[in-house]
């Protein structure tokens, strides 16, 4: 494998194509995990937990498969990693409606959530190299539009499809986007890098710093924080809305709302990124990220729910797209799948934990804590961001540019070397 010249340029076809075959990727994923749920129950009468657990076995196959996937990219190959995601993404889907029992599909929901992992994780490992250095933040908050869009397109689907029974449709609608999806990744060219025999001699090794990047570890744990945040608003939204009387628009637009704001405020999120550094941007999200959770937490109208909608969408959106680049900045440019890993590894693992550490609290507290102890988390995670990063003065603009000089120094002088091996071995 050989390290190809650094882009220069944001916009290239590569580009573009990875960005959509990630929108796809999403909105199939948004759509399956609505879609399984009403699915279980109507096939086979299966109780709300055990649908809810066919659901999140699609997660737990996704953190499966991330952290080896982001630990071996660089030695199989980015592209044939991708390839083969993308392949076993759409076959599974397949399955579905083959699945004879609850429990076979249980099983189908893991595999695909393991392609899923897999897919998710090359898609943002390539995007990382296609994208120039010093363009990192607006870069990774174009391509995390995708997710934004998919967030509500593939629910508002997945809802229309399920009421009416037309499981099948929905089915079908996955089979073509999960072909596009492989067929698009065919004509992305995946940036390799070269692979010094040191580190194959090293491949065997198992350890925690081979499978989680320690540099970019702290923000990814910002990033934990803001999915347990999100994890609440996931979970337990419809079960709340209802229980305080608001079913109206603040209850059924509120998505779209938090999708708006999460749409604008990513490009938005992107530049001042590249050109202030990280502490514009993380503050500012956090804080509106609490901001939501004491409004919807304390929500009696509709208009009270769709304020809070509208801070979490430039919060939340804000701080994974900022964590996302910031964590990919952080690592050497030979460890950029391990760094892409690290983080959705622990933005999964906080969204998956979430529900289960807060939801324990509503039936001694009610609903209203759980929100109001999620925004506590929120400006936890100032305080967290602080001590483990800004007081070292990690993210100001100045320190990033030298970053980033220094990951292209080193960067070269890792291909110059890998030249003269090959020189002294003909």
């Amino acid at each position: 494998m050989a390290d190809v010249a650094a882009p220069t340029r944001l916009w290239s076809r590569d580009y573009v194509f990875d960005i959509g075959v990630n929108f796809l990727v999403y909105s199939v994923h948004f759509l399956l995990m609505l879609w399984s749920t009403a699915y279980a129950i109507y096939t086979w009468n299966a109780s709300i937990s055990m649908a809810g657990l066919a659901s999140g076995l699609f997660i737990v196959g996704a953190l499966f498969a991330r952290i080896p996937a982001g630990r071996f990219i660089d030695f199989v190959g980015r592209r044939k990693m991708f390839l083969a995601g993308t392949l076993m993404f759409f076959l599974l889907v397949l399955c579905y409606e083959l699945a004879p029992t609850l429990e076979v599909f249980m099983v189908v929901r893991f595999l695909h959530g393991l392609s899923f992992g897999t897919t998710s994780t090359a898609a943002s490992t390539v995007v990382a190299a296609l994208v120039p250095l010093k363009r990192m933040g607006t870069g990774i908050g174009y391509f995390t539009l995708g997710v934004t869009m998919a967030s509500a397109i593939g629910p508002f689907i997945a809802m229309n499809l399920t009421s009416a029974h037309e499981f099948t449709l929905a089915i079908e609608i996955c089979s073509v986007a999960t072909f596009v999806i492989f067929a698009l990744s065919f004509f992305i060219k995946a940036p390799e890098r070269t692979i010094l025999p040191e580190e194959k001699a090293d491949l065997h090794k198992v350890s925690f710093d081979r499978f989680f990047s320690i540099k970019a570890l702290a923000i990814s744990c910002i990033a934990l924080m803001a999915g347990v945040c999100y994890s609440t608003v996931l979970s337990f939204l419809g079960a709340y809305t209802a229980h305080i009387g608001i079913t109206g628009i603040g209850a059924t637009g509120f998505f779209l709302c938090f999708a708006a704001t999460s749409f604008i405020s990513r490009p938005l999120t992107g530049y001042l990124l590249d050109h202030f550094g990280g502490n514009v941007v993380i503050y500012p999200a956090l804080i509106c990220m609490a901001i939501a959770m004491a409004f919807i937490g304390t929500a009696s109208t509709d208009a009270a729910m769709l304020i809070g909608a509208l801070f979490l969408g430039f919060g939340y959106g804000t701080t994974t797209a900022s964590c996302h680049a910031l964590a990919v900045h952080c690592a050497p440019m030979h460890q950029v799948g391990v760094a892409t890993s690290t983080y959705f590894v622990l933005l999964d693992f906080g969204i998956g934990v979430g529900p289960y550490t807060l939801g324990s609290f509503v039936p001694s507290f009610g609903f209203s804590f759980v929100y109001l102890a999620a925004g506590a988390i929120s400006l936890g995670g100032i305080a967290l961001y602080y001590y483990l990063l800004a007081r070292h003065h990690r993210f100001t603009r100045h320190q990033m540019d030298r970053d980033s000089e220094a990951k292209t120094i080193i960067a070269e002088r890792r291909q110059r070397f890998y030249e003269k091996r090959l020189a002294a071995a003909h």
